[in-house]
Order: C-alpha cells, then sequence, then structure tokens
C-alpha cells in the first residue's frame, strides 16, 4: 500500500478538511486567566476559528462597541472589573442580539448562566467547546 494510504491516511485526509465544512467562525474568547485563555484561543484557531481575545467583559464590550466582527463570545463566568461574564451575557443579548454566547465556569451553577446562554462547566472538554461554537456558527450560516 502507498504511504498515505489507508486508515491513517485518510484520518489525516478528514481531519485537514474538517474545518472547511464549516463556516470560518469568528469567537471573541473572555477568560481573565491568562493561560487558560491562550490554550482555548489557540485550539480554536487550530480548529480553523478566526479568534479575539479579551481579559474580561469591559474589554470585550470595548472591542465589540468598537466593531469588532463577531459570531459567538465564549466567556467565563466569573470575571474582573465592572461586570462578571452573566451582565456581560445580558448586554450581549440587548446590545448585540446577533451574536451567540456561550459561557462557562468552574464555580458558577450551572444553572444560573443557562438562563442566559448554553453552559459549559470547567474543567471543559475543548473538542466539546469546538463542537458547541460549530454548531452555533452553522446556526446562522447563509444557505
Amino acid at each position: 500500500m502507498e504511504p498515505g494510504r489507508g486508515q491513517a491516511g485518510l484520518a489525516m485526509i478528514r481531519d485537514s478538511l474538517r474545518p472547511a465544512e464549516h463556516q470560518i467562525c469568528t469567537v471573541l474568547v473572555v477568560e481573565d486567566e491568562p493561560l487558560v485563555r491562550l490554550t482555548a484561543a489557540e485550539e480554536l484557531r487550530e480548529a480553523g476559528m478566526r479568534v479575539i481575545e479579551a481579559s474580561d467583559a469591559d474589554e470585550a464590550m470595548e472591542l465589540l462597541l468598537a466593531g469588532a466582527s463577531v459570531d459567538l463570545v465564549f466567556a467565563d463566568v466569573v470575571l474582573p472589573g465592572s461586570m462578571d461574564g452573566l451582565e456581560l451575557a445580558r448586554r450581549l443579548r440587548t446590545d448585540f442580539p446577533d451574536i451567540k454566547i456561550l459561557m462557562t465556569s468552574g464555580r458558577t451553577p450551572a444553572h444560573e448562566a443557562a438562563e442566559l446562554s448554553p453552559f459549559i462547566p470547567k474543567p471543559y472538554d475543548i473538542a466539546e467547546v469546538i463542537g458547541r461554537i460549530r454548531a452555533a456558527c452553522d446556526e446562522c450560516a447563509p444557505e
């Protein structure tokens, strides 16, 4: 059998095509823990997404008000600054209703965040995060 042919070769080809099967989504990652934010952002980029990073909700709102084009905000609930992730979600619902939201936290009960948006508890499986983001972006993709 030729190199690259067979199950491993097919898996590599299938994996390399995976991002193209979905709309390229721009995700705003809002996380105050630098290592968590950088890791999530890198994983999302490797999955074929455009990523913008913010260290708190205030910075996220500044980016959006300045015109950043974002399809989905992936935000921690517990954030420093004048508003937490729950308040950010409320503001997004009012000021940017077309932006999808996915919340995460290791400290906030899921039911509190789930009232405002889909929720993934920490520690999260990045594959689940990527799947949820892709599904949300595909929902708004033009036909």
